[in-house]
């Protein structure tokens, strides 16, 4: 495959998209499905409701009032035998409602008087059974309740463990080594001068998690080819994400030592700013290595161009929709390729925050999402394709 160089925006992510291999499946327990990507699709195991049900407190009757009420059904049971004319039980929201009802009386429009009940409907009412929820009123045994591709949230699981599932088949979540890379950097403690506190690997660590991925390590790695080398050798994530010596600097070592390990670089920069310097390549076995610039803001374009598409591709997961907001200030025209640029919403549309330049996270932090300034889209009015803040919690 010949290297996209400076390889444009839409098809850098197409790329990444095709060559991730997709990982095999599990299952797993409801408890620990939040997040996950069904595998398989969730078909509801039972008609839901199973049974007709009361969609309210108060009785079952059967034919014209008064009633006589025989007792109440309990919640948790069926009824024992039909409801005889004239007749009256007691149930409860989601009651099995016995053969041979013909209403559901509500509890605030009766009253029960030496066993007989009497109904006291308001104005204009009727009896009928439109406070029942008829059997399969929300799902037939059988029915898709969840595709798969999806992520899993909280809803779609509990609708899988009312249709009566106990586990569902979830895909393997792909793992990921973060190699940091860079004599100055330290993984801890206070900024000095002439040392530069590793912000990039916190970041990029939700922002797997968030893409679906696991991060199994992260590793600092010196200036060295030799050493960058054999970091690539030893990891056995899915994907190796480097940070920084990407570029073509005497400090940049990692198209060296991708040769050295016999990897096909198949992204070589990418237009884009910030970002360009983002590297993606083929180990021989198959596995990904992500080369992201050393800047926190063009960490996250670079991750956005070649990681997420492909920790996405790896499960399967359904691809997201496109969305478009109005841009809301006009923009320096830029005809190197498309900008990535963090946003705040304002009554006009989308605007930039006040922190964009690459090595800032204060306006990724502050922000609403990243937009997509395509060349040609720099004007205020012009809808541009946004994407969601993919680092925060939702």
């Amino acid at each position: 495959m010949a290297a996209l160089v400076r390889g444009e925006w839409d098809a850098v992510r197409r790329v990444s998209t095709s060559l991730a291999k997709p990982l095999a499946s599990e299952m797993c327990d409801l408890a620990d499905a939040y997040g996950r990507v069904l595998a398989s699709d969730v078909r509801s195991l039972v008609d839901l409701p199973a049974a007709d049900v009361s969609a309210m407190d108060g009785w079952a009757v059967s034919g014209e009032g008064p009633w006589q009420v025989r007792g109440r059904l309990v919640n948790g049971t069926t009824p024992d035998r039909p409801l005889g004319a004239q007749e009256a039980v007691g149930i409860g929201t989601g009651g099995v409602v016995p053969v041979g009802a013909t209403a559901i009386v509500r509890r605030e429009h009766g009253d029960v008087i030496e066993g007989q009940l009497r109904w006291a409907p308001p104005a204009g009412a009727a009896l009928s059974l439109k406070d029942v929820r008829p059997r399969g009123d929300e799902a037939h045994r059988g029915d898709v309740m969840v595709f798969a591709g999806t992520r899993l949230d909280s809803m779609s699981i509990a609708l899988a463990a009312s249709t009566g599932h106990d586990e569902l088949e979830v895909a393997i979540i792909p793992t990921v080594d973060l190699l940091v890379t860079g004599d100055e950097v330290d993984l801890s403690g206070l900024p000095v001068p002439g040392r530069v506190r590793d912000s990039v690997s916190p970041a990029l660590n939700g922002m797997v998690r968030g893409a679906g991925g696991s991060v199994q390590n992260v590793l600092p790695v010196p200036d060295d080819v030799a050493a960058l080398a054999a970091q690539l050798l030893a990891s056995t994530a899915d994907i190796v994400i480097t940070s920084g010596g990407t570029a073509v600097g005497e400090a940049d070592h990692l198209h060296d030592a991708l040769r050295l390990v016999r990897a096909e670089i198949v992204v070589d920069r990418v237009a884009v700013r910030p970002g360009g310097p983002t590297v993606l390549a083929i180990l021989p076995d198959g596995r990904l290595v992500a080369g992201l610039p050393g800047n926190p803001l063009a960490a996250v374009v670079g991750f956005l161009a070649v990681v997420e598409p492909a920790l996405r591709a790896m499960t399967l997961e359904t691809e997201r929709p496109c969305t478009y907001e109005r841009l809301g200030t006009d923009l320096d025209r830029f005809d190197g390729g498309t900008r990535i640029v963090p946003f705040i919403r304002s009554d006009a549309g989308v605007v930039p925050t006040s922190w964009t330049g690459s090595s800032m996270l204060r306006g990724l932090a502050s922000s609403d999402g990243l937009f997509v300034v395509r060349p040609g889209e720099a004007t205020a009015g012009t809808s541009i394709e946004t994407f969601p803040a993919v680092w925060r919690l939702v």
